[in-house]
């Protein structure tokens, strides 16, 4: 029973000291790329909206100060996407006045659902904390959580489909106006509209959990699923926010009052390559020893020998 309990300790002692072996810590570069739904969330009254796929590159470096415990950074590029549309029979109505200072009341009516596409550039600064468990391969299984504050590049929507009618009704004359294109009172296709969308600093929390698999001694690779979700309004809001002004002057359905509140959110599958720049500690009471170069000494030849006795001798 002894040689049993004996032997399980061996092999579990020498199973923790290969794992041990092939821990790291210290300071780490790395590169990432990701994929999935990188939405640009929102949801627009008599409208539908969907997140589309996003892609997202970066660099960054990390501290380990233990095997198991430390933090990353670095900065991102991403991209987000939605769909979104407008329901037909929806109608926009604005009081106006015309060239003549007379007050009308101008009705912009969806014919045909506007379809729209938008996309999101931006830079990211994550800040997160990771719990690495290492299995006795030397590989490991992680964990991590943060905050990233993402920087607005530049937003565009783009028109793919839609059309309205405006009409215009004096409510002195009791009279309404349509089907007079050189007053602006006509059908109109809003296909091929485009434009900026005007987007503000977005916080957004995030979680990731994954695999980590050793390449050498210092490097590695990671494969991570991940999601985020974003914290505050990423819509900039300047200056009126109809969706069509009048004269049919559109605005993108993101920037317009007929959404509340638009939120950055993604989660999707991560691959990134890590390098350990700091090296392999050495065991606990060990310093490092450099070897001097010693001279080699020949041994006397034996003429000097003989001559040397000679020189006793007498």
């Amino acid at each position: 029973m002894k040689k049993i309990i004996v032997s399980l300790f061996a092999i579990l002692l020498s199973i923790s000291m290969f794992a041990q072996k092939l821990h790291l810590k210290g300071f780490e570069l790395y590169g990432s790329a990701s994929t999935g739904m990188f939405g640009y969330n929102y949801n627009p009254a008599n409208g539908s909206q969907l997140n589309g796929p996003g892609l997202r590159v970066g660099i960054g470096g990390g501290f380990f100060p233990t095997p198991h415990w430390g933090f990353t950074t670095g900065v991102d590029f991403a991209t987000y996407t939605a769909f979104s549309s407008i329901k037909a029979g929806t109608s926009y109505t604005y009081t106006t006045y015309d060239s003549d200072g007379l007050p009308y009341t101008e009705q912009i009516k969806v014919d045909s659902k506007i379809k729209e596409q938008d996309i999101l550039y931006r830079i990211e600064l994550p800040l997160m904390l990771h719990y690495r468990y290492y299995l006795p391969s030397g590989n490991a299984l992680y964990v991590a959580g943060g905050i990233k504050v993402s920087l607005p590049l530049a937003g565009y929507y783009h028109v793919s489909g839609g059309s309205v009618t405006t009409t215009g009704k004096y409510e002195n004359l009791n009279t309404t106006l349509s089907d007079l294109p050189w007053l602006g009172f006509t059908s109109t296709d809003l296909k091929g509209n485009h434009g900026m969308l005007s987007t503000q600093k977005s916080y957004n929390a995030l979680f990731e959990i994954g695999y980590l698999k050793k390449l050498r001694k210092t490097t590695y690779l990671t494969f991570s699923a991940f999601g985020e979700y974003g914290l505050n309004d990423a819509q900039k809001t300047v200056g009126s926010t109809n969706l069509i002004y009048p004269s049919l002057q559109y605005i993108g359905i993101p920037c317009s009052n007929t959404v509340n509140f638009n939120r950055l959110m993604s989660f999707g599958v991560k691959a990134a390559w890590h390098v350990n720049i700091s090296g392999e500690p050495l065991p606990k009471g060990k310093k490092k020893t450099y070897e001097q170069p010693q001279k080699s000494i020949e041994p006397p030849s034996n003429n000097q020998t003989k001559g040397g006795h000679q020189r006793m001798g007498r």
